[in-house]
């Protein structure tokens, strides 16, 4: 008898070995799940969105630390393979740095919070109890750039499932291929450790059309859009809930009490941070005219290439912005020294960053160039400075930055520039969750709210407050009969 059941016990392992059933950690979920082509990619968007909403009314139903599971599993498996992602993100794009890419792909899976920060807002008193909670929206469309791909999938994830969301997403054709591996290898981590399939799914061919089709799909609850002015205003056009992360232009304002030697280095470090492709770079300077000289050199100093030749520059502009006065592609997220060499222009040494001093409607100043050229406006004086970086700013109300010691300055300026992002006395890309040094700098931000007003998102972004009232009870510290 003994041996029927340790033959029978070792037919049920290999059998449930065989079919992918027995997976470490694992719950019951798979049955008549819906696989597509496999771990979350699918042909067409009606079968993802279906796949993806199946998932979602099991999700929604289980425990806050399953989503802790889920989450984990994200980030111990997307761990190890930050090198990977890089490295593949740089060869398929072209653009920016393994190193920075390196960066920001751990401060999306470190610095993105989770479920933890969803925690209820309770009020009690003589009219009983008043509860809070963040519930989820269900299925979420989001569309990714092809600047922060990984990043973005990243960060997304965790804060849409960390608010019980499940997300379609839609990959940017620029970046199709690390997208897709990105978002299998997903599905594998979080299948492995909760037998739960499809809570991030994509398409195997990503199209301006899919995204159109998802947009209108009946079953998508809510827009979540991280690319350019277009794609936003479609989001915003769709008739749902819709979170947008617009276009920048960053100025960086210099006074004449900032710290020089920190403005410059934190202006060019973070200017051509992944060669300027993140909107909160730093896109101009706007410095006042009696320190305009000493900061040029400290920034030549902390790797800076200055360009006086105005003909050059000129061409430059000519070169790098097409006739729709939209950056050309083939200039976006390069080097600084593939720049110099395609316009001819000499230089020594590996320059991070091109300066040159322009008026302040030269197309270069009021372009968002994506790329580490840095034009450098004066003006005489700190009220001259404020005027002209609202001005070139354009309205988006992005990110701006300001390098002074004098409070007052500092306190107007971040009042009158009015954007999602303000930083003083330090690098734009600590407002993004980097933070020099590699010290913690606030919650990752990659999706970056300015036309629909979230500003930083967080999972709390992608969940309804809803309200609960107990008249009866609930206050311990009183009660009426």
């Amino acid at each position: 008898m003994q041996e029927q059941n340790i033959e029978e016990a070792i037919r049920r392992i290999l059998k449930e070995e065989l079919s992918g059933q027995s997976q470490s950690g694992s719950d019951n979920n798979d049955e008549a799940q819906p696989t597509g082509l496999g771990n979350g990619i699918f042909e067409t968007v009606d079968e993802a969105i279906a796949a993806a909403k199946q998932a979602q009314e099991i999700y929604a139903d289980k425990p806050m630390a399953f989503r802790e599971k889920v989450i984990q599993a994200i980030k111990d498996g997307f761990g190890p393979k930050i090198h990977y992602i890089a490295q593949a993100t740089r060869d398929e794009t072209g653009m920016g740095t393994v190193e920075a890419k390196e960066t920001k792909l751990k401060n999306a899976l470190y610095n993105t919070a989770g479920p933890e920060i969803l925690k209820p807002d309770v009020e009690t008193g003589d009219g009983g109890m008043i509860m809070y909670e963040y519930t989820p929206f269900g299925v979420i469309g989001g569309v990714g750039p092809s600047t922060n791909p990984g990043e973005t999938v990243i960060n997304n994830s965790i804060m849409m499932l960390s608010g019980g969301n499940v997300l379609f997403f839609g990959a940017h054709p620029g970046a199709k291929n690390i997208t897709r591996w990105m978002i299998e290898h997903l599905n594998e981590f979080v299948y492995k450790a909760t037998g739960l399939r499809n809570l991030v799914v994509s398409l195997a061919t990503p199209s301006i059309e899919s995204v159109q089709q998802m947009m209108h799909h009946p079953d998508v609850d809510m827009l979540a859009v991280t690319g350019g002015p277009a794609v936003v205003h479609q989001a915003l056009i769709s008739g749902k809930k819709a979170i947008g992360a617009g276009a920048g232009n960053p100025p960086a304002m210099v006074d004449d009490t900032a710290d020089l030697d920190l403005a410059a280095h934190d202006i060019i470090t973070s200017c051509g941070f992944d060669n300027n492709i993140l909107c909160t770079a730093e896109k101009e300077v706007v410095v006042q005219a009696d320190v305009k000289d000493q900061l040029i050199e400290k920034m030549q100093n902390d790797g800076a290439f200055l360009l006086k030749d105005q003909s050059k520059i000129d061409e430059i502009a000519h070169m790098t912005i097409q006739e729709n006065g939209a950056p050309d592609r083939k200039f976006v997220g390069k080097d600084a020294t593939f720049i110099l060499d395609e316009a001819g222009v000499s230089y020594t040494g590996h320059p991070t960053v091109v300066i040159f001093e322009a008026n302040k409607d030269h197309p270069l100043v009021k372009t968002e160039m994506l790329m580490p050229l840095l034009p450098i406006v004066s003006c005489p004086t700190f009220d001259d400075v404020l005027k002209t970086a609202v001005e070139v700013e354009m309205g988006n109300h992005h990110t701006a930055s300001i390098h002074s010691e004098n409070i007052p300055h500092i306190n107007k300026a971040a009042h009158r520039m009015n954007t999602s992002i303000f930083v003083a006395n330090g690098p734009t890309y600590c407002a993004t969750g980097v933070g020099d040094n590699g010290y913690w700098s606030g919650d990752a931000a990659l999706t970056i709210a300015t036309p629909t007003g979230e500003g930083t998102t967080t999972a709390k972004t992608f969940t309804r407050r809803r309200r609960f009232n107990c008249p009866e009870g609930f206050s311990l510290r009183s009660w009426e009969v």
